[in-house]
């Protein structure tokens, strides 16, 4: 049996590699019990209470870990990862900072003040800081012997990849073009699933799927999400002419709604992708979306994919209320032929409300408190997506009051004229 403050951190360290935070939280809660004053301890159990989201306990063993060490730089990080939850964004700001300072070689703080600052809306900063994401362990760089492309006009072929997940990637493809034009040739390599809809971007002389590019093939590369920081976007220059994807139409029959000639046609979905490292705040249950079936004359259609859509064959209030079209949904040329016939999409934050923005179908997003930086603080549009509407969380997980809200606005709501999409 492990008895020694060494023993304790020893396996504290290796459950929390493994993801078991119980364990982890018990070896170094032991630790501290052996010897009160070991900080390492300290701050680790600070980093698993931060996991398992007891923020107030995490705070406390942060603060005693700068007060027994001033120079500390991993928990003013992580103080500052506690005061960003609680919206406490000036203060955030400085503890990031401080932590630099003591440790400028520090990826996770730069990357951590990085998504901070594009959150308030300061890009240029924000866009550089979260170029250290490729130095954290959350990334993988792509390999390849070509250097980063600057942004300078090419006389050669640029390769730009995507990264993390199909919103991302169908929120930032609006940028192809711009980089088409700064160089004589340029590949975009993304995953297969998402060809149906990128294909036929301008300036997009090809698409590659994983395996389908050689490196004799370009002479420089870049990231897609940092194309914003080398073409110099701030929040002012956000390119938005909407659409900007086009995919070819295809017939997609939406199915007999129960309602008779129904004043709105409804798309909905309320579950991201269950990797997703906020998925637990950003996608909610379909009980939660009750209220919406209070709403009479309206049809709904929902656009959930993946084990989320199984919860549509349980009894409740959506019951003969909503048209299931996931076996219809085959990729997001589906799912975009689909939104084309819909007067209004509801939907939490997942790809489906990206794909939603970039065809200009009007979307109400049902957002969390703890939002994605790309959602801004406090406002109810943004400067992404013209004809998205933003719902925030009054408070933290409250789907229930958020929905109540939507289903108050829906009753009244008519698309404007310039709003309605295409049948």
């Amino acid at each position: 049996m492990p008895e020694t403050l060494a023993d304790h951190l020893k396996l504290g360290g290796e459950a929390y590699e493994r993801g078991d935070l119980a364990a982890a939280r018990v070896h170094f809660e032991k630790a501290l019990a052996i010897d009160p004053g070991a900080n390492m301890a300290r701050y680790n159990l600070g980093v698993v209470y931060r996991d398992l989201e007891m923020d107030q306990e995490a705070w406390i063993h942060f603060i005693d870990v700068i007060a027994r060490d001033g120079r500390a730089a991993g928990a003013f990080n992580n103080l500052a990862i506690l005061e960003e939850r609680l919206g406490m964004y000036q203060a955030a700001e400085a503890h990031y900072r401080r932590a630099l300072a003591i440790k400028h070689e520090f990826p996770d703080a730069h990357f951590n003040l990085g998504m901070l600052l594009l959150r308030l809306g300061r890009f240029p900063e924000g866009f550089r800081e979260s170029e250290w994401r490729w130095k954290t362990s959350k990334f993988t760089p792509f390999r390849v012997p070509h250097p980063l492309w600057d942004g300078q006009p090419l006389r050669g072929t640029l390769l730009v990849h995507s990264e993390q997940g199909a919103g991302d990637a169908i929120q930032f493809v609006r940028y192809l073009p711009m980089a088409a034009e700064r160089c004589d040739r340029l590949i975009f390599f993304c995953p297969l699933n998402l060809f149906s809809i990128f294909e036929g971007l301008p300036g997009v002389a090809q698409l590659r799927g994983p395996g389908e590019v050689q490196v004799s093939e370009f002479q420089t590369y870049l990231p897609l999400l940092s194309l914003p920081l080398v073409l110099g976007t701030t929040l002012e220059t956000i390119p938005c002419s909407i659409p900007y994807l086009t995919p070819e139409p295809r017939t997609i029959d939406l199915g007999l709604s129960s309602v008779a000639n129904p004043r709105l046609r409804v798309g909905i979905a309320w579950g991201g992708s269950p990797t997703h490292q906020n998925d637990r705040h950003r996608s909610c249950w379909l009980r939660a979306l009750a209220p919406l079936f209070d709403v009479p004359d309206v049809a709904f259609y929902s656009l959930q994919v993946g084990p989320q859509a199984g919860e549509l064959r349980e009894p409740g209030p959506w019951t003969g209320r909503v048209v299931d079209l996931a076996d219809r949904l085959s990729d997001y040329a589906d799912t975009a032929s689909a939104l084309r016939q819909l007067d209004l999409l509801i939907a939490v934050d997942t790809s489906v409300v990206h794909l939603a923005g970039a065809l200009g179908v009007p979307t109400w997003v049902m957002i969390s408190s703890r939002s994605d930086w790309r959602w801004l603080i406090d406002r109810e549009n943004t400067p992404w997506y013209p004809s998205l509407r933003l719902f925030r969380q009054a408070r933290l997980d409250d789907w229930n009051e958020l929905f109540s809200r939507a289903a108050d606005e829906l009753t009244r709501w008519a698309p404007q004229p310039a709003e309605r999409t295409a049948v």
